[in-house]
């Protein structure tokens, strides 16, 4: 489970696949769309060698929607196995993909959507932990009364869920990412992350104010073309990454 005073330094995100099964208007990923396929397990392996090397501490399996892959199993049961806390984001549209995983992940972060509110499972059904992303927008919630209901609802299933507001990397959500009631929201305190901007703590969840990003740092990542990000956030190809493995 990811919380504000994580490290960036510490973390990796392994992007499988940039396919998806969903279309989503505010996707950060829908540039890579159209790039098509799967990362080989070879090089998964060479990936999370790099990541161990490194001193990576937390895998984060993502896309796309990383449960399309073929391998999503042995890929998330190498990285445990390699002794990293392995966290999946899932939009969870294949449930039984991610009940496969249970116990093997550390943490199954699960999208939020209107398209799958109504299926999110139980922290009680599950061994690893359940967390709940939920993007906010102008129109997700229309007022501090809406997303108090929600959290209340949701409580129910699992007590581990975090906000995330919306840099304005589309036009869409550019137009989408000022939400009128929530700088007014009474929160219990704020948090700086090291890649530049405040998590706000209101009713024990995080708001991540990605919207007042500066981007400081960028975590060190790997896609399914073999790209990595070096520390200043640029991609460099496999044949230069060893730049950033000192």
């Amino acid at each position: 489970m990811w919380t504000p005073e994580v490290k960036t330094h510490e973390n990796f995100t392994l992007w499988v696949t940039h396919e998806c099964n969903m279309n989503c208007v505010f996707c950060r990923d829908s540039e890579n769309q159209p790039i098509k396929g799967f990362m080989t397990m070879e090089e998964v392996a060479r990936s999370l060698t790099h990541a161990k090397e490194t001193g990576i501490k937390t895998v984060l399996i993502g896309g796309g929607e990383p449960t399309l892959h073929p391998n999503i199993i042995e890929i998330a049961q190498m990285s445990k196995d390699m002794g990293f806390f392995t966290v999946i984001t899932t939009n969870y549209t294949k449930p039984e993909s991610i009940k496969a995983l249970d116990g093997i992940c550390d943490t199954i972060n699960i999208s939020v959507y209107p398209e799958n509110k109504d299926s999110i499972p139980s922290q009680k059904n599950f061994k690893s932990n359940i967390y709940l992303k939920v993007l906010l927008y102008k129109g997700r919630f229309e007022t501090k009364e809406d997303f108090d209901a929600f959290i209340d609802r949701y409580e129910q299933l699992t007590p581990n869920m975090g906000f995330c507001c919306m840099r304005g990397h589309t036009e869409w959500c550019e137009e989408h990412k000022d939400i009128e009631w929530l700088n007014s929201l009474p929160i219990e305190k704020e948090v700086m992350t090291d890649r530049g901007n405040p998590c706000w703590i209101y009713r024990g969840h995080v708001i991540d104010r990605k919207d007042l990003s500066t981007f400081k740092k960028a975590h060190m990542m790997v896609d399914v073309r073999g790209l990595l990000f070096d520390k200043q956030g640029k991609w460099v190809l496999p044949e230069e990454s060893e730049a950033i493995i000192e």
